[in-house]
């Protein structure tokens, strides 16, 4: 990395290390990041059965595998950065941690019953929500890669303005 693209990760690092500066948010993030990662382990292989069952995870794949691992690290990071960001009452951390934790979750939208749902609730007859429901979750599964790294990406972007927010305030209370 150059010397310039490293001048954009001090916030991300300042935040860091006052974050893990103690011990409890330390132990906070790897215990949320584990059960994240875990949970993913199962809902992904899930989805495409329309509910969350247990035995999904014999069917995981190495890119589901990864991007739990990953959802859990950074979701466990997010809401981590936000309860401290919150503790310090830095701005903007509470919509930021709800609108990252929400686009995470796209990849529900494939078979869960939400787009159903969402169909039949602008009041289109059952053969029509049959007939479109089908196609739009298709579309969300045959394309859940690219779904999980926009996630991932939104996860970042929030972990930066996170990152920033909280390097911000330490500022203003160091000064």
């Amino acid at each position: 990395m150059t010397a310039h693209r490293l001048h954009h990760l001090n916030y991300e690092r300042s935040a860091l290390e006052a974050l893990f500066g103690g011990r409890g948010y330390l132990l906070f993030f790897i215990a949320l990041s584990a059960s994240v990662s875990v949970l993913y382990m199962f809902l992904l292989p899930s989805l495409p059965l329309g509910g969350f069952v247990f035995y999904a995870i014999e069917f995981i794949t190495p890119i589901q595998v990864a991007f739990a691992l990953i959802f859990g690290v950074l979701i466990g990071l997010v809401v981590t950065l936000n309860v401290y960001a919150f503790r310090l009452r830095a701005s903007s951390a509470k919509s930021l941690t709800v609108g990252s934790v929400l686009a995470s979750l796209v990849n529900g939208l494939c078979c869960t019953p939400i787009i159903p749902s969402l169909i039949a609730m602008t009041g289109v007859s059952t053969p029509v929500l049959y007939s479109i429901s089908p196609r739009i979750q298709l579309f969300f599964e045959t394309n859940s890669e690219y779904f999980y790294s926009l996630s991932v990406v939104l996860l970042l972007i929030s972990i930066h303005y996170l990152s920033r927010s909280i390097s911000a305030c330490c500022l203003e209370k160091r000064g």
